[in-house]
C-alpha cells in the first residue's frame, strides 16, 4: 500500500469554489492580509456572479459555523450535507466549475509536481509512524490553490487522512511562493498538520486531559522531522519561529523531551504523550 500521495480532485476544488464565490476570501483578509494564489484570485471572480446561489449560501452558512475543515470533510467524503447537497447540480451547472478548472490545469499540474518534489526529499509517513505507531491510514497532500489560502487542513476520507496545504505565503502583496520553492516550509506545515491530526485521533483515552496540548505537541514533531528531513539548522529555525510567533515558550522544553521520550518508547503514543505533556 502507497502510504503517501498527491492528490487533486474536483470535489475538493468544488469545496474551495464554493468558498470563493461566498464571503470567506473577504472574510480571510480581514483577519489578516495577504496575496492569494493567482487560481484563488480567478476563482474568486470567475464565481462571484454567484454569490447568492443556494449551494454558495450553504456552504457559507457551514463554513462560519464549523469551519472550513467541515466543508471539506464532506468534500473528501463525497458526501455533502443537506442543505447543501441539493443545490450542488445546479451550482455546477450555472457556474461551470470545470471549465475553471480547465483554464488553470496548468496551474494545478505545476503544483501537483512542485509537492511531489519535495515530499521526495523525506519520508514523511515514516516518521510519523515513529511517534504515532503503525499509521492507520495513508496519507494523502491535496494542493490547495483556492480557499483557505493560508490554512491547512485535515479531514479523514475513508482509508486517507487527507491534508489540504496552501501554497506558502510570501510577505506583503507578493503572491504566495511555489511549494518547491519553499521545502521547508511545505514540509513543517505538512508535518504540523498530520501529527496534530494523528494526535487528536490516536490519542489513548486515559490521556484525554491532554487533548489541549496536541498543537504544541505537533509543532514539536514537526521540529524533529524538519532536523531529519532537511538538517538540525531548519529544524530549529523552525522552532524559534513557531515559539515566538504562537506565544509557546515551552516549545524548546517540548522537543527536547519528545526526542528523549522517542528514544525509550518508539512508536508508542502513550507512553510518549505521557512523558512529554504529562
Amino acid at each position: 500500500m502507497t502510504l503517501l500521495s498527491v492528490r487533486i480532485t474536483d470535489d475538493l476544488r468544488l469545496a474551495g469554489a464554493l468558498l470563493a464565490a461566498g464571503a470567506w476570501p473577504a472574510q480571510e483578509q480581514t483577519a489578516k492580509a495577504y496575496k492569494p494564489h493567482r487560481v484563488a484570485e480567478t476563482a474568486r471572480h470567475y464565481f462571484a456572479p454567484h454569490r447568492s446561489h443556494a449551494a454558495v449560501q450553504a456552504a457559507g452558512a457551514l463554513a462560519a459555523a464549523a469551519g472550513a475543515q467541515a466543508l471539506y470533510a464532506h468534500a473528501a467524503a463525497g458526501a455533502w450535507p443537506a442543505g447543501l447537497a441539493e443545490h450542488l447540480a445546479d451550482f455546477q451547472a450555472a457556474a461551470q466549475p470545470a471549465a475553471l478548472w480547465a483554464d488553470t490545469g496548468a496551474a494545478w499540474e505545476q503544483a501537483e509536481q512542485d509537492v511531489c518534489a519535495v515530499l521526495e526529499r523525506a519520508d514523511l509517513p515514516g516518521f510519523l509512524a515513529t511517534v504515532f505507531g503503525p499509521l492507520p491510514q495513508r496519507l494523502v497532500v491535496y494542493p490547495n490553490l483556492l480557499y483557505p489560502g493560508r490554512q491547512p487542513l485535515a479531514v479523514d476520507a475513508a482509508a486517507d487522512l487527507l491534508v489540504c496545504q496552501p501554497p506558502p505565503p510570501a510577505w506583503g502583496a507578493s503572491p504566495p511562493w511555489r511549494y518547491s520553492e519553499r521545502p521547508d516550509e511545505v514540509l513543517a506545515a505538512l508535518a504540523t498538520t498530520a501529527a496534530e491530526a494523528l494526535f487528536e485521533r490516536r490519542l489513548p483515552p486515559e490521556h484525554a486531559a491532554l487533548r489541549p496540548q496536541a498543537l504544541v505537541f505537533a509543532l514539536a514533531a514537526a521540529v524533529l522531522f524538519l532536523r531529519h528531513a532537511e538538517d538540525p539548522a531548519a529544524g530549529d529555525q523552525f522552532m524559534v519561529m513557531e515559539k515566538k510567533a504562537r506565544g509557546l515558550p515551552q516549545l524548546p522544553v517540548v522537543v527536547a523531551r519528545l526526542e528523549a521520550a522517542l528514544e525509550r518508547h518508539p512508536a508508542s503514543v502513550g507512553d510518549v504523550v505521557a512523558e512529554v505533556l504529562g
